[in-house]
């Protein structure tokens, strides 16, 4: 009995080291875990809060120079375009932040978006866009879209569900769907097309700056507005503008 007394404490002296183990094993993990995603968010917010020196800002690896861009006319403004889709949810990410930018745009700058159409419901929300836009119903309308887009998982995928879902928000339906088919918004959409090919857009968000500077957004978020600013200030020098 004495023996197998001993030979249960032993056993259960052996259990209890291997759940010791085991519990510094998961401690550990966790731990492990827990620093991976600290180096993550830490790196994260870096990339997207770091700042950029104006004397560090290089041709080639903070922008590209559009070829054969045509000179901006004298005293016009020298304007960023955000090319976006609502259907983009890093565009969706990034647009508080351009909100936040816009407020404090140089005198002499402007700012703009530009839908692009990657795919046919793209096209859709792009040409809903432009229809908000003419009709002057886009700020009542914006932040809804991207919201019921990304946060409620809604999709559109027709003019008539738009119709439905911004009417009596700045717009009725009818009046949507008559600037969603006017030829004044179908020709804005062929003319964007063109423009977005010539300047080489390939993925959203993008900036330009005066049809000219095709911006990096490889080199973070906030790091592409102050490169937008640096050539702001870059074009506006030009003394030549024609």
């Amino acid at each position: 009995m004495a023996k197998q007394g001993s030979q249960g404490k032993s056993r259960r002296s052996r259990q209890s080291a291997q759940e010791r183990r085991i519990s510094h094993l998961r401690r550990g993990i966790v731990i492990g875990i827990g620093f991976v995603v600290f180096g993550v968010t830490i790196g994260g917010l870096l990339y997207s809060t770091g700042s950029v020196d104006s004397d560090d800002i290089v041709e080639g690896e903070h922008y590209e120079v559009v070829a054969d861009a045509p000179r901006r006319r004298p005293g016009a403004p020298v304007t960023v375009t955000e090319f976006f889709s609502y259907g983009c949810v890093h565009c969706r990410t990034f647009d508080p932040l351009i909100e936040d930018w816009r407020r404090d745009l140089s005198e002499g700058a402007a700012f703009e978006r530009v839908p692009v159409a990657f795919s046919p419901e793209w096209a859709i929300l792009g040409q809903a866009y432009l229809a908000l836009e003419r009709a002057g119903a886009l700020a009542q309308n914006h932040e809804r879209l991207f919201r019921a887009i990304h946060d409620n998982g809604r999709q559109f995928l027709s003019a008539s569900q738009l119709a439905r879902f911004v009417d009596g928000h700045g717009i009725s339906g009818q009046d949507f769907l008559a600037a969603y088919n006017s030829p004044e918004v179908r020709q804005v959409l062929a003319r964007n097309e063109a423009r977005q090919s010539r300047l080489g857009i390939a993925s959203v968000p993008s900036l330009t700056v005066a049809d000219k500077y095709r911006i990096n957004m490889d080199v973070g978020r906030r790091q592409a507005l102050e490169v937008a600013d640096h050539l702001v200030a870059l074009e506006q020098a030009d003394p030549r503008p024609e």
